[in-house]
């Protein structure tokens, strides 16, 4: 509850900090429980629960009696008699009537009293079939958290660089005045002013893409958000969580053998496989039945006479062609394919943990390195810049500290990236869903 209070006011006040703007500001979190509610994949795949529920319905009525209610009109050739004989003629009972058209309207009954198993075995596939939906709908959930989480994180990416790359551009153009202010007065040569030139050129060029990049980040976070309306503006507010290792990697390979949703749905396929089986094998079994009928029957006359029965019957296959022999066989396939399946994703989760585990490690030490590089091409540049200023330096050694200060905050914000972004990926990896903690 206290979570949900926090992040409703940290909501209203993004809003209205957001007001004059026009846009939307987001956070991780309100993207993310965004994300959930409106993405149509997401969606889509929880009516698949919703649809599995039914199929539970629908196989605990196969144990259920079935009443139907019948009528109709039929026309013979010859006449029949309108109601079965019922005594002896001879010993004074009724003779029945006899008619062409006969009148009938009655309720029937059918109730399956043994189907081999088949009765039980198809409310468990069912209810099977409902925990798979689940699972799958928790991995596509878990997977929709990391895309939007990534695209976020490349977003955040993108405009600190898009900060950097015009902050490298006003610097370039401060450079070029002071080239302009040299030239005029004959103390450097005009190819460093064509320099200078080139080099703005190609600065402006690299922050109009850095710009489209972003745009195009955010045209994805929408979409995955399930925003539709394309004139709609948002923006993020940068996430500074660093992720960390809470375990090693034997660790988090049990974890997310236990808590991986699509492997826990490959091991219950496993399960309905087996109970498949068992299922087509329940066709060599005999099928007990109970039916009635109560009925009236009429003439032209429309004198109903009403008659009824009841009876228990079984069914036995004796000869099928072979046809039960080969569903069972089509089935134990199926069961071994389910079974290579389960080795071919529990090899697969093996080494999406170690790769995450390694790259987080990787980017967390890379963040490290390039945070002192940034501090040290600052200093580089604004030396440079003195010395340029003056008359010990050289224009190129300028553009080249410059371009080293750029270099060194884009080697920072891609190794945040890919620390926060194998944050993500190792949390999905090991099937953890902490937005759905929160949320219960």
């Amino acid at each position: 509850m206290r979570v949900f209070v926090f992040l409703l006011c940290l909501f209203l006040f993004t809003r209205a900090a957001s007001a004059e703007s026009g846009a939307a500001s987001y956070t991780l979190p309100e993207a993310v429980f965004l994300a959930l509610r409106n993405n149509p994949g997401v969606r889509a795949s929880g009516k698949d629960i919703e649809s599995a529920s039914y199929g539970i319905t629908a196989a605990k009525t196969e144990r259920l009696p079935t009443l139907t209610l019948n009528g109709g009109i039929t026309r013979y050739r010859y006449p029949s008699p309108v109601a079965p004989i019922s005594g002896s003629p001879l010993e004074g009972a009724a003779f029945p009537e006899f008619e062409k058209t006969l009148y009938d309207v009655g309720v029937s009954f059918f109730v399956s009293l043994y189907r081999g198993g088949r009765l039980d075995r198809g409310v468990k596939i069912a209810e099977i079939n409902r925990s798979i939906s689940g699972d799958l709908y928790r991995a596509d959930r878990q997977g929709l958290i990391y895309n939007v989480s990534s695209t976020f994180y490349k977003i955040a990416q993108l405009g600190e660089l898009l900060r950097a790359a015009e902050a490298s551009l006003e610097q370039l153009a401060a450079h070029k005045r002071n080239v302009e202010l040299f030239l005029e007065a004959g103390a450097v040569p005009r190819v460093d002013l064509l320099k200078a030139e080139a080099e703005l050129a190609h600065a402006r060029q690299h922050a109009i893409a850095v710009r489209n990049q972003r745009e195009g980040a955010y045209a994805l976070l929408k979409a995955l958000m399930g925003i539709e309306g394309r004139e709609e503006r948002i923006t993020v507010i940068p996430d500074e969580e660093a992720p960390s290792i809470d375990s090693d990697r034997e660790a988090s390979v049990e974890k997310a053998l236990s808590l991986r949703p699509d492997y826990r749905a490959l091991l219950k396929k496993q399960e309905r496989a087996e109970e498949k089986v068992k299922f087509v094998e329940g066709k060599k079994l005999p099928h007990v039945y109970a039916i009635g009928e109560f009925s009236e029957r009429s003439g032209d006359g429309f004198s109903f006479r009403e008659n009824w029965n009841f009876g228990v019957r079984l069914s036995l296959p004796l000869f099928d062609g072979g046809l039960i022999r080969a569903e069972a066989g089509r089935e134990r396939v199926e069961r071994e394919k389910q079974k290579e399946e389960e080795r071919s994703l529990r090899l697969a989760i093996i080494r999406e943990v170690t790769d995450a585990h390694l790259a987080l490690a990787d980017a967390q030490e890379r963040v490290g390195v390039a945070r002192t590089v940034i501090d040290s091409a600052g200093e580089t540049l604004r030396i440079e810049g003195l010395r340029y200023e003056s008359g010990k330096g050289t224009g190129a050694d300028v553009i080249d500290a410059q371009a080293a200060l750029l270099r060194a905050e884009s080697d920072y914000y891609q190794a945040l990236y890919d620390m926060q972004t194998a944050g993500a990926f190792l949390r999905k990896a090991v099937g953890e869903d902490r937005y759905r903690e929160e949320e219960e």
